[in-house]
């Protein structure tokens, strides 16, 4: 790669970073105000988790839709679409004056917040030399924590004075806001010919030439540790409270997870360099697994617990941060955004169990430790899912396969069929 593509590349892994902290702060703003929101609107803990699995529903419908038009259409106007939608239903969120509203507005800003990431992924992947698309790939996601740590610290800090409101109308206009560096700085990309946007329409297309196994083992995984992370930053600041925290302290332990995960995933993005990513990640989960049995504990500790969540957010979100690059990593470019997308709306599927999950458990008053104990086994199966997908991987002769070589064989390959 030349200094000026070299330049290209980075400027507009930039633009996918500043997307990607947008949409990590609009992902999660609703844990933030979670607290003063359940008062405000008198919401109990099990509408409240119907509330957070609403929008991650919604980013679930947009991850399995924009992937593949992204593909077939470009991943340009895909991402146009997506941060605009999300930041008009954002702002639309302020006026929310019940549950039911709230969570259908959740739901169709979702749509956006989820088409967005496998855009970006794809973006990123296909602007860097192969050598450095992992590494680019995890360091463009850690806008993703770092959206959530400097809208939690902002929102900690304003939402006592100007109400829970102004979460949302920050949100929605940072989206919007991002809608001119993407036209101005974003290339567009060809889109494929019409054999190629036909593989791009079917999941068969994306499991074909031996990575169905490899797939289905990391899709477990990502569910596992979604359902896991799903529940902690939803519910560390309401479970916080309930322990005596005031709601603006509460709030920062969402942000001390993501702050934990910034730190995880630049060790991850620095290992990856040098080797893939399954195995440092699956190695990641099992300590993640440890420390959050750990967390069950350490409830109403004070500092220790903090120091806790810092650790936990290391290894367990900090691993999962990695999503993106090892799906880049698997599927080729003809349906990489399709494959990022399933990858992620697989994700955000356990991000809407695990709230729902925490919500009933919390409800019905299920003890900490065995909570976050049963919250630790699932990091457990989340580390396994990572490990087989790398061994079926290697086993399908895919670890050493080059991008061209895999797309001109999946073309082929759907031209036969």
């Amino acid at each position: 790669m030349n200094a000026r593509s070299a330049e290209r590349a980075a400027l507009v892994t930039l633009v996918c970073f500043a997307v990607s902290m947008i949409d990590g702060f609009d992902t999660l703003m609703l844990s933030f105000v979670a607290p003063l929101i359940s008062h405000a609107l008198q919401i109990d803990h099990a509408s409240l988790g119907r509330v957070f699995g609403a929008g991650f529903i919604g980013t679930v419908v947009g991850s399995i839709a924009v992937g593949p038009a992204a593909d077939r259409f470009g991943r340009k106007p895909m991402l146009i679409a997506a941060l605009a939608l999300t930041g008009l239903l954002t702002l639309a969120c302020a006026l929310a004056t019940s549950a039911s509203e709230l969570a259908l507005l959740r739901f169709i800003g979702g749509l956006g917040m989820g088409g967005a990431i496998p855009a970006v992924a794809a973006i990123t992947a296909e602007s860097a030399s192969p050598r450095r698309r992992s590494s680019l790939v995890i360091l463009m996601f850690i806008g993703f924590p770092l959206g959530a740590v400097v809208g939690g610290a902002i929102s900690a800090a304003l939402m006592t004075h100007f109400g829970w409101q102004i979460v949302f109308w920050m949100g929605g206009t940072f989206a919007l806001a991002m809608l001119a560096p993407v036209i101005w700085l974003i290339p567009a990309r060809e889109v494929g010919s019409a054999l190629q946007t036909q593989a791009h329409a079917r999941l068969g297309a994306i499991l074909a030439q031996g990575r169905a196994a490899p797939a289905f083992a990391l899709w477990c995984g990502v569910l596992a540790s979604m359902i896991v992370s799903g529940f902690l930053v939803s519910f560390i600041p309401t479970i916080l409270n309930m322990n005596g925290v005031p709601p603006a302290r509460a709030a920062l332990g969402a942000v001390v997870l993501n702050v934990g995960a910034i730190v995880g995933a630049l060790g991850l993005s620095w290992i990856v360099r040098c080797r893939e990513p399954f195995r440092p990640v699956a190695a990641s989960f099992v300590g993640g697994a440890l420390l959050t049995c750990a967390l069950g504990l350490l409830i109403g500790v004070g500092g220790a617990l903090f120091g806790t969540l810092f650790l936990v957010g290391v290894f367990l979100v900090g691993g999962q941060l990695t999503f993106p690059a090892i799906a880049s990593r698997l599927f080729p470019s003809a349906v990489r955004a399709s494959g990022v997308g399933w990858t992620m709306a697989i994700g955000r599927l356990g991000s809407i169990i695990g709230p729902m999950i925490g919500g009933l458990m919390l409800a019905h008053q299920v003890a900490f430790d065995r909570l976050f104990g049963f919250a630790g086994v699932l990091t457990l199966f989340a580390a396994g899912g990572v490990a087989l997908a790398s061994f079926w991987r290697r086993g399908a002769g895919l670890a050493g396969e080059s991008e061209s070589e895999a797309d001109i064989t999946l073309v082929v390959a759907e031209g036969k069929n």
